[in-house]
């Protein structure tokens, strides 16, 4: 096998990696949540400002302790641990139509699905939206 041809192989490799969805998805529809590359990716179908009370609500009625928060109106982000220590870090941004864009990640590097799906159940039941309700 030519050098050529073998570049070209790799290249076409690390597109194809690329776009397997180690990122966040693309298509999610409202009220919605996907797992992937260790966070779970949701689209809700309030503003920013409520899905930031609804989560930062959620937290405590978890009894997940909230340690770090900031907002404006590009972002919102919450960090906050759990009683074993594990970090949970959640980033809202303001999303099409009134909407809103939620990543949840809990824990270390690959993250744990079963923690960020329970924190997106609150989350979905105190907005009133989702399968939460």
């Amino acid at each position: 096998m030519s050098i050529q041809r073998k570049c070209t192989v790799c290249v076409l490799a690390c597109l194809m990696l690329a776009m397997c969805g180690c990122g966040r998805p693309n298509l999610i529809g409202t009220d919605a949540a996907v797992y992937s590359g260790g966070k779970l990716h949701a689209v809700a179908s309030k503003d920013l400002n409520s899905v930031y009370l609804a989560t930062q609500r959620a937290l405590k009625q978890l009894e997940i302790e909230i340690v770090e928060q900031a907002k404006d109106i590009f972002i919102a982000k919450i960090v906050a641990e759990a009683a074993d220590g594990k970090k949970i870090t959640i980033w809202i941004e303001p999303g099409q139509d009134d909407g809103s864009r939620l990543s949840i990640k809990t824990g270390s590097l690959m993250g744990n699905e079963d923690r960020s799906r329970v924190i997106y159940k609150q989350i979905q039941q105190n907005l009133g939206t989702g399968s939460g309700k």
